[in-house]
């Protein structure tokens, strides 16, 4: 499983990649970025025709039908053209540079979840060429922990995923990465983000490390929260104490 920090530089790297991708009509690239970040959506002819005075238009085709972004022998959306949907008004811009060179690729700033999506984008020549591109903006927050009572032989601990995209599994595991047992995951929804609430009871180990786990598998994703419990009816939480004695508790 790849960390948060791994993540992050997966996310950077399929961005890059994608600006400089190729793609064949017909065939569909997979953009995976990071929500707040932009995302580029590649469309590029290998012939590397000049598209200056030609027409290409991106629309997001599912889960909704939204007019993206159009361009027309030198106009667009932001310079006389009308008709692009409200939800990426402001936030889309291409490569003037790059049409001399058939790239009609174009950038989506500031990603929010509910951009997530397949796109088309068409290029008029003597004939239409369609390329396809999914988007997915992927929301990774990291698990909070809470210590609802703590004993000399049992804690009571909760665990909150806040916001993420697409829905984790949440997992309570040991020291050595074992399952725990735990209550039925609660989930609810604010928006297309996920909040999802799990509980268990732990009892005094060996190392008394436990982890909260929360797994996005479509992405091969992970991000974790650790803590010592003391079984003093205090806690030691990892950033601060790597020890198993009330001493360092606060």
């Amino acid at each position: 499983m790849l960390s948060a920090s791994e993540c992050l530089w997966l996310c950077l790297a399929a961005l890059i990649l994608s600006a400089s991708a190729e793609g064949e009509p017909g065939s569909r690239i997979k953009v995976v970025v990071l929500e707040g970040s932009d995302a580029i959506l590649p469309c590029s002819l290998s012939t590397k025709e000049n598209i200056e005075q030609d027409l290409f238009n991106w629309r997001k085709v599912d889960p909704n039908k939204q007019e993206v972004f159009r361009y027309d022998g030198g106009n667009h959306y932001y310079n006389g053209l009308s008709g692009q949907d409200e939800h990426f008004r402001g936030r889309v811009s291409h490569f003037p540079l790059e049409l001399q060179f058939g790239n009609a690729s174009i950038i989506i700033k500031n990603t929010v979840v509910t951009d997530s999506g397949n796109y088309t984008c068409d290029i008029r020549l003597q004939q239409k060429q369609t390329f396809s591109t999914e988007l997915v903006v992927c929301a990774a927050p990291k698990p909070l922990i809470h210590v609802l009572k703590i004993t000399e032989d049992e804690a009571w601990l909760k665990c909150e995923v806040r916001g993420a995209f697409p829905k984790p599994k949440v997992e309570w595991r040991d020291g050595d990465g074992n399952i725990l047992p735990a209550e039925e995951p609660q989930v609810s929804h604010t928006g297309e983000h996920y909040n999802i609430t799990l509980l268990t009871t732990v009892t005094r180990t060996n190392s008394s490390l436990f982890l909260c786990v929360a797994t996005q598998e479509e992405l091969k994703h992970e991000t974790k929260h650790e803590l010592y419990v003391a079984f003093c009816g205090k806690i030691c939480f990892l950033a601060f104490c790597r020890t198993n004695t009330c001493s360092c508790c606060f």
